[in-house]
């Protein structure tokens, strides 16, 4: 579809699998029950939107690969009103040659919403299933050859429906019963259809409920095996608490996810752009990194690895060597002055710390020390020092900025 506005596309998308379900629906009944008027009205609805889907889709095109050629007869036929220029004819089946379309919209819609997976896959059962139903129900009033125009036969549909549900299920009341040979022969494949379609149900749903929190099933997983673990290694009880707080956390916060785990496995460029987005903020807030260029940005975004720190922990202590830098995701800390008796400041989401023991690596001159959970971004004098050397530029501007606050760093 030649267009740039992603809410026409999402708009014409429904509109088309409207369409294409409407044909799906009002074909077969066309068939056993002839030209009502209100078909005759959404058939001719139907296809002035079909032929427009072919306008619109194809109307800009140049070259025409095999796969475009196939997707453009499915179109071109499904828009050809079959029933209106010949009356009931077995030509109209054709048109279902849409609901291929309805496929690969739903498989598009499966992709783009893996969150509500579980929901989608009942949607995208139910539909199929309706439309299987539907399919029966006219199969069993062709058989009994149903007058088109009298009442009874405006009333019939609603008996076969009747007639394929319980068949299909299995219930049979036998108030409805096959009276030839070939309805007797259909009843037969009904009611094996009917048997797949069950365990075709049934399974979904059993899958659905077994993976409705794969994510809580992960945790519980792995909080028995821990619990095994520091049980048969003789674990301080103050020790297994902290561990499973940190677990805890991971879970509430995280899903339990490792977040180097999930993205270590896009591809670079994915990758490079995932990470400027989560931390591009937090850089950009750094003096030293103000004026840096996209690319910069970027490579210290990829470099930049998460880490995690509980209540109380001293992310590092006065005097020690500085070789980290600190960006704070989530949580907050403390600085403390050198005897650690006093806090200095509190830093919260988006702050960042120790940045001078990055470019200078002279010892810490306070400690910092974790008030709760913190999710915290590490960014490392090695790989900082590699980065600077291969954009002159910067260091050139980090050695600026280094002179004018600290004074010669010789």
């Amino acid at each position: 579809m030649k267009t740039g506005n992603r809410y026409f596309v999402r708009a014409w998308t429904a509109v088309m699998f409207g369409s294409a379900t409407a044909l799906a629906f009002g074909v077969p009944l066309h068939l056993v029950q002839g030209a009502l008027r209100i078909g005759m009205f959404l058939d001719i609805a139907v296809t002035v939107m079909l032929v427009a889907d072919v306008v619109v889709r194809w109307g800009g095109s140049r070259s025409f690969t095999a796969r475009n050629w196939r997707w453009l007869f499915v179109d071109v036929v499904a828009a050809v009103p079959f029933g209106i220029l010949f009356g009931p004819t077995p030509l109209e089946l054709l048109r279902l040659m849409k609901l291929a379309r309805v496929m690969s919209v739903m498989a598009l819609w499966w992709r783009q919403n893996t969150p509500r997976w579980n929901t989608f896959r009942l949607l995208y059962s139910g539909y199929w299933i309706a439309l299987v139903v539907h399919w029966l129900a006219c199969g069993w009033m062709a058989l009994r050859a149903i007058p088109s125009e009298s009442l009874a036969g405006q009333n019939t549909y609603l008996r076969a429906l009747y007639w394929c549900v319980t068949t299909l299920t299995s219930v049979g009341y036998g108030d409805i019963t096959p009276q030839t040979e070939v309805e007797t022969i259909y009843a037969i494949i009904v009611m094996a259809i009917g048997v797949g379609m069950f365990g075709y149900v049934i399974g979904n749903i059993a899958h659905i409920l077994a993976n409705l929190h794969p994510s809580r099933a992960r945790y519980v997983e792995t909080m028995e095996r821990l619990n095994a673990f520091m049980e048969y290694r003789g674990l301080p009880s103050s020790l297994q608490d902290r561990v499973r707080g940190y677990y805890g956390y991971r879970w509430e916060k995280r899903l339990g996810f490792d977040e180097s785990e999930i993205l270590g496995g896009l591809p670079p460029s994915l990758l490079a752009d995932v990470s400027l987005y989560l931390k591009k903020d937090v850089i950009e807030k750094v003096p030293f990194f103000k004026g840096a260029g996209e690319d910069l940005v970027r490579e210290i975004a990829l470099a930049m690895r998460p880490v995690i720190y509980m209540p109380g922990d001293y992310i590092f202590r006065s005097g020690e060597k500085g070789q980290e830098m600190f960006f704070i995701g989530r949580g907050e800390v403390e600085v403390l002055s050198r005897d650690g008796r006093s806090v200095q400041a509190t830093l919260h989401d988006g702050e960042f710390f120790g940045e001078i023991a990055l470019v200078l690596g002279h010892p810490r001159t306070a400690s910092v020390r974790a008030i709760g959970f913190c999710d915290l971004y590490a960014l490392d004098k090695e790989t900082f020092d590699r980065i600077v050397a291969r954009n002159p530029e910067f260091a050139a501007h980090i050695d600026a900025m280094v002179r004018e606050r600290f004074g010669s760093p010789g």
